[in-house]
């Protein structure tokens, strides 16, 4: 029981100082790096797509899959709607919606946290590996909505990010 709240104390101050960091974050231009937004679609496009080869098995994940990600295509076509940007030396900085960015964080907290003490109550009954992995992926439909949210608001805002700052550059060349 011990090693377990300690688990979830030291998990928890990782957060606590991820929220610091991003929060710092969003009160400034952050510069447009094509390759980050890259990597970004490939990781949140690849896991989005085992989780949909997972899930086949349970019908309804597919229709909070695409709930998912009606919700999150539209809120980064707002997010990129509403971005602030400014062009130094050459090189696009952008500075989006802080009430966008931080409901996306309280988002993907709330789900983690919720998650991670499912898991730690799970460890103490000892359940199966197998039945855990699939109480905790596909049989939750509020986590596969908000991982899909998540996922498509990513993958969208961060595909228009490349689109802008490649127009961009080319016009401040020109």
């Amino acid at each position: 029981m011990t090693q377990n709240v300690w688990q979830l104390f030291i998990i928890g101050i990782i957060i606590l100082f991820c929220i610091v960091i991003r929060m710092n974050r969003m009160k400034r231009y952050q510069a447009v790096r094509p390759v980050t937004l890259l990597i970004r679609i490939c990781v949140f496009g690849f896991t989005a797509l085992i989780l949909m080869t997972e899930g086949w098995q349970n019908r309804s994940i597919f229709m909070y899959a695409s709930i998912g990600m009606i919700f999150g295509s539209s809120l980064a076509v707002h997010a990129y709607q509403t971005i602030r940007t400014k062009l130094e030396n050459g090189k696009l900085y952008v500075k989006t919606s802080k009430w966008i960015e931080s409901f996306i964080l309280c988002l993907f907290l709330s789900r983690f946290a919720m998650k991670l003490v499912e898991l730690t109550n799970h460890s103490l009954t000892k359940v199966d590996a197998l039945e855990l992995y699939q109480h905790i992926v596909s049989d939750d439909a509020l986590t596969m909505l908000s991982f899909f949210l998540l996922a498509a608001y990513y993958i969208v805002f961060s595909y228009q990010m490349m689109k802008f700052n490649k127009r961009s550059i080319h016009v401040h060349h020109a």
